[in-house]
């Protein structure tokens, strides 16, 4: 693995944050009549950018003005409870394996920067990235402008970079700048719809690492 660099997702990848993440969905959905939803609905209808997962569970199109009260309400109930989620099961061994070198591997998510960071901290693997890159702006969107901006910061040959998460908005930001991916199967989505990303789909981050390297 030494001259390969993976880019980590961290929500649903290294963190196992799925109940939690329902959890706080349910605290917005509830207040305007809609679910409360379990996992299984929650698969069935995420997708990015967040605001169509909503679209979807209601029926319709938000307005602005619910989006914006869901988005809030959700991040609000989602940092209140994140400290509850663990790493996945096999996430320190999956590092351990990508190398201890800190140019090995940078972290990659969707979620405010800061807040990344601390929490990051707070699960004692921040020193395990080179980078660790997260949202300076508005929250909600697709991955692909940012994977491009981490890419670039890194000054990583995007042939030799592989893309470890566990949506299709992965897969779509990794070959939006020509590297590869693996998704994990154990995140936000059902299997199938992972495999219509024609991705190669891994069932533990240990197996993500090891086809990583295959890749």
């Amino acid at each position: 693995m030494t001259a390969l660099h993976v880019i980590w997702d961290w929500n649903g990848t290294l963190l196992d944050d799925l109940d939690v993440v329902i959890e706080a969905a349910n605290v917005g959905l509830v207040e305007f009549g809609v679910g409360p939803i379990d996992e299984d609905l929650y698969r069935d209808h995420f997708t990015r950018p967040v605001r169509a997962f909503y679209n979807s569970l209601f029926g319709r199109p938000v307005t602005d003005a619910e989006w914006r009260k869901l988005n809030h309400v959700f991040h609000v109930e989602y940092m209140a409870r994140a400290d509850r989620a663990e790493l996945t099961e096999d996430a320190l061994e999956a590092l351990d394996t990508v190398g201890a070198k800190p140019h090995a591997q940078s972290l990659l998510s969707m979620s405010p920067q800061d807040w990344l960071e601390s929490i990051v901290a707070r699960k004692g693997v921040l020193h395990r990235f080179g980078l660790v890159s997260g949202l300076t702006g508005e929250t909600g969107g697709l991955k692909a402008r940012h994977m491009e901006e981490h890419i670039d910061g890194l000054g990583l040959d995007p042939a030799r970079t592989v893309v470890i998460g566990d949506t299709p908005d992965d897969a779509t930001a990794a070959r939006h700048v020509g590297a590869n991916v693996v998704l994990y199967d154990g995140g936000s989505h059902h299997l199938p719809v992972l495999q219509q990303t024609y991705a190669p789909v891994a069932h533990s981050l240990v197996e993500a690492v090891q086809i990583a390297g295959e890749l």
